[in-house]
């Protein structure tokens, strides 16, 4: 635990001075405090997102999804970038800083005007200070039902799946439900881990062939080819890296992070880890 606290606290400090510098070129200090905010409240999830992959694309998307929320791709704003300014600088692709991006926006559940994440200037000049945001929709602001209003939420997929798993529940993909109460019905403990880990024994089909990526230096990942042979049966999951499964690398047994592993999509339990490491990514 020890080792993994320090090893969040290195990719952290690192990703703070990727942002800044990039803040520092293009940006202002309006910015730097929604930046240093965003990655402290990544830091603090459960599964702490940037401790894996390239930390270089983590900073683009970091960047990406505050801009996008604060205008920062309109020519009329200011201050203004491009989307390539910020892969040029970062050196990442498009399409990658576009999915980590997302995948930010929808952890925190970041829309225009954000209260906790917009720009100081963009929340004195909001337009719409009558009105509110669901679902990405303007709505007329009704002062008694405002705190309601601002916690309705769609859901996809995966909220359905996971009710079904850990609460046996039926949910509506159709319908808008309180954030608090899927919080409440989904958020990550040990024991819906071990639900889910009922659930993807039963339903997961072995052996199959993944690749673990894995640092093999400063900012430097290497990927291994393995094969899963089963989730793991002893420790079953751990108290940080969730769900485990046994893998071979030749010969060699390697226990690996269930959420960590990369799946062709046309392989059967692609969309079981898909779903799975969506949850606990997003309910941590």
């Amino acid at each position: 635990m020890a080792e993994y606290k320090e090893r969040v606290k290195e990719k952290k400090t690192e990703l703070m001075r990727l942002t800044k510098d990039f803040s520092q070129a293009y940006l202002n200090e309006e910015y730097d405090e929604i930046i240093e905010k965003l990655i402290n409240k990544m830091a603090r999830k459960r599964e702490v997102p940037f401790v894996a992959g390239k930390i270089e694309i983590w900073a683009a998307a970091v960047i990406h999804a505050l801009g996008t929320i604060n205008f920062l791709f309109d020519k009329q704003s200011q201050p203004y970038a491009t989307v390539d300014d910020i892969n040029t600088f970062f050196n990442t692709k498009k399409s990658t800083t576009g999915q980590k991006s997302k995948k930010i926006r929808d952890m925190f559940k970041m829309s225009y005007f954000d209260n906790e994440f917009a720009t100081a200037s963009i929340q004195d000049n909001n337009p719409f200070d009558t009105w509110t945001m669901i679902n990405d929709f303007f709505a007329p602001r009704d002062p008694v039902k405002e705190e309601e209003q601002d916690e309705l939420v769609m859901i996809d997929e995966m909220e359905v799946v996971a009710a079904q798993i850990i609460a046996g529940k039926e949910l509506n993909i159709e319908k808008l439900y309180m954030k608090n109460d899927l919080i409440e019905m989904l958020g990550v403990t040990h024991e819906r881990q071990q639900l889910f880990y009922n659930y993807l024994f039963q339903h997961m089909s072995f052996p199959f062939p993944a690749v673990y990526e894995e640092e093999v230096g400063p900012l430097q990942l290497a990927g291994t080819e393995v094969t899963c042979v089963g989730l793991d049966q002893k420790m079953k999951v751990d108290e940080f890296y969730g769900i485990l499964v046994e893998c071979r690398d030749g010969k060699k047994k390697t226990i690996l992070p269930l959420a960590d592993i990369i799946v062709d999509k046309n392989n059967e339990n692609s969309k079981f880890i898909e779903i799975y490491s969506e949850w606990l990514w997003v309910y941590s």
